[in-house]
């Protein structure tokens, strides 16, 4: 059923394969493992809230807006874990699972090992920004027009606007982690009633890779992708919060000496 692959996955082929599912309206599921969902499932407390960050055991200042606060509590947040841990465990077809790339190999290793190899369904969790940003607004973000029904899973404050305007917006709150169950069924009891065919584009942190798994197990017929912050402004939140946001929407020679760190650059 699962064809190993036999050479490491290539961020430019990858997303060149999303490009044609998408456009062949194939249904699909993209779920992605950043640092923040490593964290939980090493059971590490994480929190971000009020100008700082608890990560790594370590605390630092950061800018991020209200909308970006959380907190896993190991002592609380069990459930969370269990179920994020599923979502790395369960292959299915189509099922894509994003691992962090070469500069954080111990964290790709990890999920690597839950989910039982590499094979043809394991790519990059910066997939469709980065390196590959480009790409992705420039060829795939325009086939979403030719979907009838798209549901946008983004925090409250979000208003999709052009080509994702006639989108449905299911909201979610700050910091969901408290109330973690009942927003988990709500959303799901909402999915799971969508039109066959339907575009689900989820930037809810780590609930996207727990709400894309159990979603699909039972929706083989619609398409789902974590887009995390690569759809910011199309959903009017705050445009240019990432690096590879400001070389996509800004120009000047900044912008081109960001484009030249090895970080940008998507490897395995």
């Amino acid at each position: 059923m699962f064809k190993e692959r036999k050479n490491k996955p290539l961020a430019h082929k990858d997303i060149e394969n999303f490009y044609s599912m998408i456009k062949n309206k194939d249904p699909f599921c993209f779920v992605r493992y950043s640092d923040g969902e490593m964290e939980i499932i090493r059971n590490r407390y994480l929190k971000i809230e009020g100008g700082r960050t608890h990560f790594k055991g370590k605390i630092s200042k950061n800018n991020f807006s209200e909308m970006d606060s959380k907190e896993f509590d190991p002592k609380r947040d069990n459930c969370i874990r269990e179920d994020l841990l599923k979502s790395a465990i369960i292959r299915m077809p189509k099922y894509y699972k994003g691992l962090p790339h070469k500069r954080f190999k111990n964290d790709r290793d990890l999920v690597l090992t839950i989910h039982g190899g590499l094979d043809e369904y394991i790519t990059f969790a910066d997939l469709l920004i980065n390196s590959n940003y480009y790409f992705f607004r420039e060829n795939i973000l325009p086939l979403f027009e030719e979907y009838v029904d798209i549901f946008v899973v983004a925090n409250y404050r979000a208003k999709p606007i052009d080509i994702l305007r006639k989108s449905n917006h299911i909201k979610i709150p700050d910091n969901l982690f408290p109330k973690y169950k009942i927003i988990k069924r709500e959303i799901l009891d909402n999915l799971l009633k969508v039109p066959s065919g339907s575009l689900i584009l989820s930037s809810a942190s780590s609930l996207s890779n727990i709400i894309g798994c159990q979603l699909f197990r039972k929706r083989k017929d619609i398409t789902f992708i974590d887009v995390g912050t690569a759809i910011n402004d199309l959903i009017s939140l705050e445009k240019i919060t990432r690096t590879y946001h400001e070389i996509y929407f800004s120009k000047g020679f900044k912008s081109f000496l960001k484009k030249l760190r090895p970080s940008f650059y998507i490897r395995w």
